[in-house]
């Protein structure tokens, strides 16, 4: 971007009097956030000076002054490490601006644009995105689930970086534009162990599909989540002293790959939180957390050269996909709620403050309040399953026209143990009611209809607290599968509002605009309306498909057991 900027200076602690050039600014040296910030303005740095475009303005008008809160400090926990990069009192900065001839980004014809880049189970995406919401480039690149033995899930880290390079480049290319930001998303609680200059040491364990520290997750007191990432530090420490020994870090996912773009050993807060436990330190060095929204540091010339994209362009910590993608699709306050029908299923509801809720989580996410919700662990993967190894894409395609419940058939999802909100890392698929009749577009349609009650359950339970949301955003790449995206919206009985672009790394490239202060739109793309009369089957499929977990949960554990080699 060459447009000239209004820039206020009280709002970075720096003195206004004191700039000789209103687009010439002094950045200190301990505020590399800022100078990453300027540069995504359109800067160039010039020793420890961020020259402006000519014609910027200088505002003197500091945040305090106008008693407004800056959208990125509506934040439900402290602000960690990232000052606002425009002026808070965004009418008066227009004004100041409009004054002197100039324009604010997305004013007067501005555009800003971002790359982001996603990390999930089965791949990496990335996308170049405008403030607009316009995709303006995209790409993808896949990944490989290693399991080398039974309870075991890993990610290469190597993949992660490469795959998200190329995936990076290529949509950068066809986008044809300058990026000002990038923004990470990234699956996990994935824990991978890095040496001092970032390379992994470890391959990344896979939250609770990789099952190898339950011993570990077991003896502490409280026992976390199947997901928390210390039992598998704690494993490592046990297992393979000596790497935990030449291990700087341990990081997650997002943090990897901000680490390699930035070369600042990354985590967010969110993602910390997961590798924390009162009483019990971590027994290898963890990064100081950060705010996803925080500028972790601006891309090294290795990453920028690769990617396509200046040297110095800021970075944002980021964090989970899930919240990510959740705040990407339009959540933001009390009362927003959204569906993301991914290789993992999201269900969840923006509340003001904690609730109880039975079987959900609540977390925070950048957004105002909390998030109330759950992860159904294989959705899409389920349905990916099917079609790998039972084949039949050309009459799969059928399924949407099926009943729910076709040929008696019920399922459960559960083909990775489930995270919410049954909680239960021995849960193993089914597919119960098979006849000689029976076809492999209606098990496909009955897997299908699995998710959509798993989608209910969640729901179901957000409705007996009191929280039954007024609309369900929706997206993820599962709303481009007809008979997903209509068994959902006939299992909830409610319509789905399913963002513009809602298969794409959307949400890490609108991360990326809100850390340099672009608030950007993306709105309703098509309504997915339910079917009164399958509404109905719903009900019926709902109480018997509650039914089987509790009383199946122990021939599972056992089940599991004999395919590890134990005695049930």
């Amino acid at each position: 971007m060459t447009a000239p900027v209004a820039f206020a200076a009280a709002d970075h602690g720096l003195d206004a009097d004191t700039v000789a050039r209103p687009n010439l600014i002094d950045v200190p040296a301990d505020r590399d956030d800022l100078a990453c910030q300027l540069v995504a303005l359109g800067g160039t740095r010039v020793g420890d000076r961020v020259e402006l475009p000519a014609g910027s303005v200088l505002v003197k008008v500091a945040a305090a002054d106008s008693g407004r809160t800056h959208p990125h400090e509506r934040l439900s926990r402290p602000r960690l490490g990232i000052r606002p990069l425009f002026h808070t009192d965004v009418a008066r900065a227009v004004e100041d601006s409009r004054e002197h001839g100039v324009s604010l980004p997305g004013e007067g014809g501005i555009t800003v644009c971002a790359l982001g880049i996603d990390v999930g189970l089965s791949g990496v995406r990335a996308a170049v995105v405008c403030a607009e919401g316009d995709l303006l480039g995209a790409a993808r690149r896949p990944l490989t689930v290693d399991a080398p033995a039974a309870g075991r899930a890993e990610h290469d880290p190597t993949a992660w970086i490469e795959g998200a390079l190329a995936a990076g480049a290529e949509a950068v290319s066809a986008a044809g534009v300058d990026v000002a930001a990038v923004g990470v998303g990234g699956l996990g609680p994935a824990p991978v162990l890095v040496d001092r200059s970032g390379k992994p040491l470890t391959p990344a364990l896979l939250f609770s599909l990789d099952r190898r520290a339950e011993r570990q997750r077991a003896a502490l007191a409280p026992s976390p989540t199947h997901d928390h990432a210390l039992p598998k530090l704690l494993w490592w420490a046990e297992h393979d002293p000596d790497v935990v020994r030449r291990a700087a870090f341990a990081l997650d996912a997002t943090g990897f790959l901000v680490s390699r773009f930035t070369g600042v050993p990354t985590m967010d807060a969110i993602t910390a939180a997961d590798y924390h436990l009162a009483g019990r330190p971590a027994p290898v060095s963890l990064p100081d957390p950060v705010d996803p929204l925080a500028i972790a540091g601006g891309l090294t010339r290795t990453a920028a050269d690769a990617l396509g994209v200046p040297e110095g362009t800021p970075v944002a910590a980021g964090t989970y996909d899930t919240y990510v993608d959740v705040a990407g699709a339009g959540v933001r306050k009390p009362g927003d709620a959204c569906l993301l029908l991914g290789s993992t299923l999201v269900v969840c509801r923006a509340v003001a403050e904690p609730a109880d809720c039975s079987g959900l989580e609540l977390s925070p996410y950048p957004g105002d309040g909390l998030l109330l919700g759950g992860w159904t662990t294989t959705a899409g993967t389920s349905l990916d399953w099917f079609r790998r190894e039972l084949g039949g894409d050309d009459d799969l395609a059928a399924a949407a026209e099926l009943e729910p419940g076709a040929g008696g058939l019920v399922a459960l999802p559960y083909l990775a143990g489930e995270r919410t909100p049954v909680r239960d890392p021995d849960a193993r698929g089914l597919l119960l009611g098979l006849t000689l009749r029976a076809t492999r577009t209606q098990a496909y349609r009955a897997f299908v209809d699995a998710i959509a009650l798993s989608a209910r359950d969640h729901a179901a339970r957000l409705d007996q607290a009191g929280l039954a949301p007024e609309r369900w955003l929706a997206a993820g790449g599962g709303t481009r599968n007809a008979a997903w995206a209509h068994a959902t919206a006939d299992a909830l009985g409610a319509p789905l509002h399913v963002v513009a672009h809602a298969g794409e790394a959307f949400g890490p490239a609108a991360l990326a605009l809100r850390s340099i202060g672009v608030e950007p739109s993306r709105p309703v793309e098509r309504v997915v309306e339910p079917d009164r009369g399958r509404a109905g089957r719903f009900d019926a499929l709902y109480r018997i498909y509650c039914d089987l977990h509790p009383l199946l949960a122990p021939a599972m554990r056992d089940l599991g057991r004999l395919d590890e080699g134990l005695e049930p």
